[in-house]
């Protein structure tokens, strides 16, 4: 498995596994089983999926807490310093624990929530923190105030959108890129003529470009599916390369037009 160092040289995979819709339990614990045999050993969840209590337990039943690098995030609602710590204390309860804690979008006042995380990390209750769907301005407004620089940002990141000025920031700044809806299946991406020509020239499905595409971008990649045939075909992209000729024409596919909601309007709780 290829890893990635954060900037505090934790070692993080490049894959993780999405966990977002699996609400049953005893889906989680199939579902986990299949992730877990096909090889991944991260996964990322949210107090918003609901289902954090299911991991915890399957992990428990499985007995690879340990081995598991867990995700979790704090959802828009939890507003002020404390309500963090007790955010973070009622996820951790749940999981059995947390490695990386992020801020789930850049929703309302954000920079409280920041000090609760340097505090958590500080104080070794978490290894890694990070932000999700944070754009370029947010990174800035949150590093007039911060100590610690976010390790790692999620975003919305796909061949058919690429915010190249938040990764590009991000990535000169060492805030390892994380991309959700990599495979971006509701958008028609896997059926793109151009990235089924490639896949063909490398003997390997239009998923599987399309994830390795992130990858040579030094983007970690975060698919999800509860089908096995699909976990394991998601996992099954580190013994290829796509060459520069095919990788500038998956940059090309860009539209510049993202199919999830946008973070500077997105504050629903």
């Amino acid at each position: 498995m290829d890893t990635i160092k954060l900037l505090n040289g934790m070692e993080v995979p490049k894959i993780f596994f999405g966990t977002y819709h699996v609400k049953d339990h005893d889906d989680m614990g199939e579902v986990l089983q299949y992730a877990y045999d096909a090889g991944y050993r991260a996964l990322d969840t949210a107090s918003f999926y609901a289902n954090e209590d299911m991991i915890g337990a399957a992990l428990d039943r499985m007995g690879v807490k340990e081995e598991m690098i867990v995700t979790t995030k704090v959802w828009n609602d939890v507003e002020g310093y404390d309500a963090t710590i007790r955010s973070f204390e009622e996820s951790e309860k749940k999981l059995g624990k947390v490695d990386i804690l992020l801020i789930h979008w850049p929703a309302r006042e954000f920079i409280s929530r920041w000090k609760a995380f340097e505090t958590l990390y500080e104080e070794g209750r978490v290894k890694a923190i990070g932000v999700s769907n944070f754009l370029k301005h947010h990174i800035e407004t949150l590093m007039e105030h911060a100590k610690i620089l976010p390790m790692l940002n999620q975003i919305e990141m796909n061949a058919y959108y690429m915010d190249w000025e938040t990764i590009n920031f991000c990535q000169d700044l060492g805030i390892v890129m994380e991309a959700w809806k990599p495979l971006m299946r509701a958008g028609n991406m896997l059926e793109d003529k151009r990235l089924a020509e490639i896949a063909a020239k490398y003997h390997k499905t239009p998923a599987q470009v399309a994830l390795r595409f992130l990858l040579q971008n030094d983007v970690v990649v975060l698919p999800k599916s509860v089908r096995p045939g699909r976990i394991r075909e998601n996992i099954d992209i580190f013994d290829f390369e796509i060459d520069s000729g095919d990788m500038a024409e998956l940059v090309a596919m860009n539209t510049g037009k993202r199919q999830g909601d946008d973070p500077d309007t997105f504050i629903l709780p």
